[in-house]
């Protein structure tokens, strides 16, 4: 009797401590075209610039390569994409002086074993009506053999939006990037077009620089797919090399934005991040450095804390227009939602919304708790304005001087105005930005 008591003893221990041992993933990539998401501008575009200011000897020397007549008043525009192998070029070529080399603080011992830097050129030309450009995207130095792609002259003054650049011809884009002693090369097809206001490029007076002003945009990216206890899920990562790229998740009953990239990043994540899968948290340990494969490595979090759709969001902080603290759980526990609306007396489109959203809060007072949380400068001028425009709701306030701390920091709070919907567990159920976000909350709340 005794030894049975034993053995269960031990079947029931050794029972208990058994578990299905979770798997890494490791999921294969491969580059499709882009039709359908809006990735964030950070991650698939490029400035491409004249060096003439910079490099007036080098420019000079690309301005005769290029074989064209003098007469044909060309602008050459240069992308270098391995800034430090660039520099080390000019200084071995006699175009950058000791003095300046060595302030760069490049190590020569790396730059020598690195191949020759590949330079996407681009020959650009103005007439009365139009701007030319012609793309080398063949690297040979040669543009005679290269198509031109022409514009109105309007349109490096236009915004480049999906609707201004979307009949612009692909052209092949080819480079390397050098990692862990390793050389990565990369064929990817882009547009190349002018952009003479992108809030990227340096103030400058030269003409010639001003002109030379394009954008290179992917237009190609990693696909992938994982499954996780019969949950399926897409993969979209885009970056030009491995050491900077976004990384968007989501289950594949959802679609990605194909015109807002602030809607798709409830979806994005860098290396390192926790996420989510069917109900199992993994981290996302690494992308190999040919950007071939995804690794999801498991982890012993029980949930996570965060601002993307699904995430639970933490017991914020947040402080009322009288300067009163409270936390958020004290509203998102007594109704079935909490809207938080990130707004600013000084931002266009969110006065522009507020009509929208007395509407929204009068018809769903009983239901969602509507709290306006206020980035500015004064809390003087939010108060006379929610006074003047009869705004009655919860309303909290952040300093803009702060830089995003607090509430701002957390939320990861970058556009205005930002939507986040909660639940009254605290889980996020939706985000999103601009005018069309209040009208998918809706029907969110009516289908619920």
């Amino acid at each position: 009797m005794r030894v049975i008591i034993i053995i269960s003893i031990m079947v029931i221990f050794f029972g208990c401590k058994t578990k299905t041992k979770l798997k890494n993933i490791e999921t294969e990539l491969t580059l499709v075209i882009n039709q359908d998401i809006a990735f964030n501008r950070q991650f698939d575009t490029r400035r491409i610039f004249s060096l003439n200011e910079k490099f007036p000897e080098y420019y000079n020397k690309q301005l005769e390569l290029s074989k064209f007549k003098k007469d044909d008043s060309i602008i050459i525009s240069t992308l270098y994409t391995d800034y430090r192998k660039f520099y080390f070029e000019m200084y071995q070529k006699g175009y950058l002086n000791r003095d300046e080399f060595i302030k760069k603080n490049i190590d020569s011992t790396i730059e020598i074993k690195k191949p020759e830097q590949k330079l996407l050129l681009t020959a650009i030309k103005f007439t009365k009506t139009k701007q030319v450009i012609i793309v080398d995207d063949n690297n040979n130095g040669d543009f005679s053999d290269d198509n031109p792609i022409y514009f109105d002259n309007n349109f490096r003054i236009d915004p480049d939006d999906s609707l201004t650049i979307r009949n612009i011809p692909l052209i092949n884009f080819n480079y390397w990037n050098f990692k862990d002693s390793q050389i990565n090369n990369f064929k990817r097809k882009a547009i190349v077009y002018p952009s003479l206001n992108d809030y990227r490029f340096s103030y400058s007076n030269n003409d010639i620089l001003k002109k030379s002003r394009l954008i290179i945009k992917l237009k190609d990216y990693w696909s992938g797919s994982l499954e996780v206890d019969k949950q399926k899920y897409n993969i979209a990562i885009q970056g030009y090399y491995n050491s900077w790229l976004t990384v968007l998740i989501k289950p594949d009953s959802l679609k990605f934005n194909k015109n807002d990239f602030t809607v798709n990043g409830n979806f994005e994540y860098r290396i390192k991040d926790s996420i989510k899968l069917a109900n199992k948290i993994y981290v996302i340990d690494s992308i190999t450095n040919n950007v071939s494969k995804l690794i999801l490595r498991v982890t012993n979090k029980k949930e996570i804390y965060g601002f993307r759709t699904g995430q639970t969001i933490n017991n914020l902080k947040i402080v009322d227009l009288n300067g009163d603290e409270t936390k958020l759980y004290i509203f998102s526990k007594n109704k079935k939602y909490t809207l938080l609306d990130f707004w600013g007396t000084w931002c266009k489109p969110c006065k522009d919304a507020i009509p929208e959203l007395k509407s929204f809060y009068s018809k769903n007072a009983e239901n969602v708790n509507l709290l306006s949380i206020s980035y500015d400068k004064e809390v003087t001028k939010v108060k006379d304005f929610v006074h003047e425009n009869d705004m009655k709701w919860n309303h909290f306030f952040v300093e803009r001087s702060r830089m995003g701390a607090g509430i701002i920091r957390d939320l990861n709070i970058k556009y205005y105005p930002t939507l986040i919907l909660i639940d009254s567990n605290n889980k996020i159920v939706y985000r999103g930005s601009g005018t069309s976000a209040l009208k998918e909350i809706n029907d969110i709340i009516l289908n619920n």
